[in-house]
C-alpha cells in the first residue's frame, strides 16, 4: 500500500491535494480533481451496494481514507471524504451502478482493502 499516490493516479487519473510534491508531470489541481472523481465514484458505488456489503464497504473507506492521510496529508484526506460525502447524499442513478461498482472493487483489490 506504499506510494499509493502513483497508482490512484493511474486508476483515476488524477487524486489528492497535500503538502508533498506531486509526482513528475502532475499538478496540485490535477491531484484535487482526481481525489474528488474518486470520492465521488466511491460515494456512488456504496449507495448501489445492497444492504449487507455496506458495513464492510465504509470500513474499507475508514482504511483508505488512513491511507491517504498517512501518504499524501491529512488535506487529500479530506478532500476525498468531503466529495465521498457528496457522492453518497445525493439520489443514485442505477443505470450506472454496474460502472461504479467495478470501479469501486478494482479499487478495494487494488489496494488490498476488501480484507
Amino acid at each position: 500500500m506504499r506510494f499509493l499516490a502513483p497508482a490512484l493516479l493511474a486508476a483515476c487519473i488524477a487524486t489528492g491535494a497535500s503538502a508533498q510534491q506531486p509526482p513528475a508531470g502532475l499538478t496540485v489541481e490535477g491531484l484535487d480533481r482526481g481525489l474528488t472523481n474518486l470520492g465521488l465514484m466511491a460515494g456512488h458505488a456504496v449507495q448501489c451496494l445492497p444492504e449487507a456489503e455496506k458495513p464492510a464497504a465504509q470500513r474499507a473507506l475508514l482504511a483508505f481514507n488512513s491511507i491517504l492521510i498517512a501518504e499524501m496529508g491529512a488535506n487529500a484526506a479530506f478532500r476525498f471524504s468531503s466529495a465521498y460525502g457528496a457522492g453518497s447524499s445525493h439520489e443514485i442513478d442505477r443505470q450506472f451502478c454496474e460502472r461504479s461498482l467495478a470501479d469501486w472493487r478494482k479499487l478495494m483489490q487494488d489496494h488490498n482493502l476488501n480484507r
